[in-house]
């Protein structure tokens, strides 16, 4: 197997990290989930954010891990393993849609009031359109 390019060793752990998170703690509920009509988001999340996962983009000021684009990328491909669609939805609406807007362009008070406690999993973020 040749070097990679993109990916380092400490992305791989990052992504290893996801991958059992996901085998553990999503994939072995979604049948049941899905039969009873429920997903347990808020209790998800709070695991994700305890574990970094949602603040992986995010300053450390923040609660986030500061770290670059391509362990963002291992994060959104991880999630992609997910047997169904609405879980990983949820979590990429947090991480990659409604988030981001009040990192760019938030106050420092909507910053510390939402974005502090999505990235620890505290709170369900959403966006309106």
């Amino acid at each position: 197997m040749g070097k990679d390019i993109y990916f380092t060793k400490e992305h791989q752990q990052v992504r290893q990290a996801l991958k059992d998170f996901v085998n553990k703690e999503i994939n072995p509920y979604v049948d049941e989930w899905e039969e009873k009509g429920i997903t347990p988001l808020h209790d998800l999340f709070k695991k994700m954010g305890d574990l970094g996962f949602l603040g992986i983009r995010y300053d450390e000021k923040y609660g986030g891990m500061g770290l670059d684009y391509w362990y963002e990328l291992v994060f959104l491909e991880e999630l992609a393993h997910i047997h169904c669609g609405g879980v990983p939805m949820a979590i990429a609406v947090q991480t990659n849609m409604a988030t981001p807007a009040i990192d760019e362009f938030g106050s420092q008070y909507l910053k510390e009031k939402y974005l502090v406690p999505a990235i620890k999993g505290e709170m369900v973020a959403a966006i309106a359109v």
